[in-house]
């Protein structure tokens, strides 16, 4: 009787272990994003519509959305590269595997596919996500996911998107130059596992810069 008690118990927590990753993927879609004048343009604002509850981790995307799954993770350091830093919240959002931003009609401003990170004592972070397709309106450019980074007093700024080896969009220039960051490089090196996800690692330090700006690599 108590084991069969354990198990009904187990299939619940499973059950709403399955709705919580669902949902947690679908509430933000009703969050209606910001855009702020950058300087030298119009941005999406991550910290105009953060939500009340950010975890470590994040599901940008569904099971059912299109797509190769992918795993993003790493761990967010000071600007030192050897602590982790705590309490930085980076904002992700990405086109579709068809290169899609919105849909049926193309907005960059209003993407489908977006979230919100927030680290904890470890500095870690996880990214739950399909692998993006370059944007259909420069599609010159290497396929990316957006991520801006900001808290602890950090203005909203840009990191360097995230990107990925083999995208012969980037150029060799590029891949010479990040090349000598390691695992901090923003080129991810994507390895598909037994259970056919795709998975690969960016550390990111933390060296704060002025509100709208990219960090220098």
């Amino acid at each position: 009787m108590q084991f069969r008690h354990l198990v009904v118990t187990a299939a619940i927590l499973l059950f709403l272990g399955n709705c919580l990753s669902y949902v947690y993927a679908q509430t933000h879609q009703d969050i209606k994003l910001e855009r702020r004048y950058t300087g030298k343009g119009y941005s999406l604002c991550g910290s105009c519509s953060v939500p009340k509850e950010i975890g470590s981790q994040v599901w940008l995307t569904t099971d059912k959305e299109p797509g190769d799954h992918t795993i993003i993770s790493g761990t967010v350091f000071k600007s030192d590269g050897i602590t982790p830093d705590s309490g930085i919240t980076m904002f992700l959002y990405q086109t579709d595997a068809g290169g899609y931003y919105h849909r049926p009609k193309e907005d960059v401003f209003h993407p489908r596919l977006f979230g919100w990170i927030r680290t904890k004592s470890d500095g870690r972070y996880e990214i739950h996500t399909i692998k993006p397709a370059p944007e259909i309106l420069v599609p010159n450019e290497p396929a990316h996911i957006h991520v801006h980074i900001f808290g602890q007093g950090m203005q909203e700024h840009f990191l360097h998107e995230f990107w990925f080896q083999g995208d012969e969009r980037i150029s060799p220039e590029d891949i010479k130059r990040y090349s000598a960051l390691d695992s901090f490089s923003p080129i991810i090196v994507l390895t598909k596992g037994e259970d056919g996800i795709w998975k690969g690692t960016r550390n990111i330090r933390v060296r704060p810069a002025p509100q709208w700006k990219y960090e220098k690599d």
